[in-house]
């Protein structure tokens, strides 16, 4: 039988290495949602462009840190808690920024939907009642009659 020999592979990380990168990610991530909130706030949501891109991004590289510090990390994590609860607050923070950010992008699309409502309604009364054609393709009695006042005899 072969013993078996733990062999750090070069191209992987040490844990602390991808703690480190996870708190530097995790804090950004914040600090952009924070941003982001502070449009919503503000009532601009058209300004979301630019955070959203880099928000995906590091949400993507979040998700990849978090899976490369796998089991190792609760071993680095303890061996320095000071920086566990540095990361743990940081992740903590994250969570509440993302719950508001949440919270804000449903309360602008709704805004959205019901400024685009109220455009369609006054389209539709706008059609209804200035059309010059009917339904059908009739032309309406209110447009084939002269309107009141007027002088044919002059």
């Amino acid at each position: 039988m072969l013993p078996f020999i733990s062999q750090h592979i070069p191209g992987e990380r040490p844990a602390r290495q991808v703690a480190e990168a996870l708190l530097e990610t995790v804090t950004e991530l914040s600090e952009v949602i924070a941003e982001e909130n502070i449009t919503l706030a503000s009532g601009y949501p058209a300004g979301l462009a630019l955070t959203s891109e880099r928000k995906t991004e590091l949400a993507a590289e979040y998700a990849e840190l978090w899976e490369d510090l796998g089991v190792d990390g609760a071993a680095a994590l303890a061996a320095d808690p000071a920086f566990g609860r540095t990361l743990i607050a940081a992740v903590n923070h994250l969570r509440q920024a993302a719950g508001e950010n949440i919270t804000r992008l449903e309360a602008a699309m709704n805004a959205s939907r019901r400024r685009v409502e109220a455009v369609l309604e006054a389209l539709r009364q706008d059609a209804r009642v200035s059309g010059t054609y009917g339904a059908k393709g009739d032309i309406p009695l209110e447009l084939r009659l002269p309107p009141v006042g007027a002088n044919f005899h002059a």
